[in-house]
């Protein structure tokens, strides 16, 4: 039955009604969205009992609106008919499919208590007296947008549709990371760090550079997953840490605004440890193992899988895989490197190795007395000093010249204040 009293109650599921009478049934999760607007009650009393359907004093109640949407996900876009009759073997009776015939005539409200509220939507013939010409869909891969009204703005509807599709993708896709990261955690990642530093100097015989701080290192294993934060822009870096399905999030390092997807509580974070602990120690080998060369397994330097095929002279060893992969990359390395010099004019092979020499020793200066940590960044740095230099001499065109000549302006007029 309908009952006006319909707003402070649960819904169990919308009723698509369709103009042959054919419904699908759609629970609340298919259903991201929903609104229904203007909404008009009518009576309909019958005093004169004009049908055998009708006594005297018997009441017809409809409910109608001006407005309806309804957005669907897409568990809800693959719902099946029930009417399987009405399709062949070979058709598509799917809700996606469905609602692209413009039928829609009723949405059924259906309450967790057994009531519903059914309701009428705007309806005006369209191409046929069975299209509706004010019900306009809007389907993507994994939504459905359905808005039923009349003065259809496509324009405004599809710009309001591609803001809370984005919304909506970061409501179902994206994993929020919203809780703290409570200290006894950030021990926990202390100890980690220092048995990790320590088994991987048993292991590889040179230091390991933590994971947990600004290095670009990251350790994998059957137990956790620990990486340094990322300076690619285009690397979509989930996490930083990850233990079962608890993640942290931070900036720079593990210390520096962490966030976790949830949170954890002391006896559960000492579970975390001890677990991330002894598979850590399952890793370490013995000194007698250390001091027998033949039975000590080689990692590659590169991809940090097992390997007997190259030591290298440094006393590291390669696979044979990671070891070609290099070579193709040094040989289109040089290949650039030539043509971009003997462009410039140089073109003697000392001329070349000397600009190769000295771009050498800029790069390990900027490692060894600069910030900088990444190529990124060492992009970025080099770039700087670039325009610095044409700008000292003369070398811009003057447009770049008066931006910059105007924000030094700026800045120099800020620091007087």
């Amino acid at each position: 039955m309908n009952n006006l009293n319909f707003l402070d109650r649960e819904i169990e599921r919308v009723d698509i009604v369709f103009e042959n009478c054919e419904v699908y049934e759609v629970p609340a999760d298919c259903i991201y969205r929903m609104t229904v607007d203007n909404i008009k009650f009518q009576t309909v009393l019958h005093f004169n009992g004009l049908s055998e359907f009708t006594k005297p004093g018997e009441t017809s109640n409809f409910t109608s609106c001006e407005y309806a949407s309804i957005i669907i996900n897409k568990k809800g876009m693959n719902l099946k008919s029930s009417w399987n009759e009405m399709y062949g073997d070979d058709e598509d009776d799917s809700l996606k499919e469905r609602v692209k015939h413009n039928d829609i005539t009723h949405f059924d409200l259906i309450y967790k208590d057994g009531t519903h509220l059914y309701v009428s939507v705007p309806w005006e013939d369209g191409n046929s007296e069975f299209d509706n010409k004010y019900q306009h869909n809007d389907i993507r891969d994994d939504i459905i947008f359905i808005d039923i009204y009349d003065n259809y703005n496509e324009k405004q509807e599809k710009e309001s549709n591609d803001e809370c599709y984005e919304t909506y993708k970061y409501d179902m896709y994206e994993e929020k990371y919203h809780s703290d990261v409570p200290d006894y955690v950030q021990a926990a990642f202390s100890l980690i760090d220092e048995e990790l530093a320590r088994v991987m100097w048993n292991i590889n015989q040179e230091e390991f550079d933590s994971p947990f701080s600004n290095t670009g290192e990251q350790f994998k294993n059957d137990v956790f997953e620990v990486e340094a934060y990322s300076w690619d822009d285009e690397y979509d870096q989930k996490y930083n840490f990850k233990w079962k399905d608890y993640k942290v999030r931070w900036y720079k390092h593990c210390k520096r605004d962490p966030q976790a997807n949830r949170e954890i509580s002391a006896d559960e974070c000492a579970t975390m440890l001890n677990e991330c602990l002894e598979s850590i120690r399952a890793m370490d080998i013995d000194e007698d193992d250390l001091l027998t060369s033949q039975e000590k397994k080689h990692y590659c330097l590169h991809c940090g899988e097992p390997t007997e095929f190259k030591e290298l002279q440094n006393g590291k060893w390669a696979c044979e895989k990671c070891l070609n992969d290099l070579g193709k990359e040094q040989i289109a390395l040089k290949e650039e490197i030539e043509n971009t010099l003997y462009e410039f004019g140089f073109d003697k092979e000392e001329d070349i190795t000397n600009c190769i020499d000295t771009f050498i020793d800029i790069v390990k200066y900027a490692k060894n007395n600069t910030a900088i940590e990444t190529l990124d960044h060492l992009i970025k740095g080099l770039g700087a000093v670039s325009i610095s230099l044409k700008y000292e001499n003369g070398l811009l065109d003057e447009e770049t010249k008066r931006k910059i000549d105007e924000e030094t302006a700026k800045y120099k007029k800020s620091i007087d204040k």
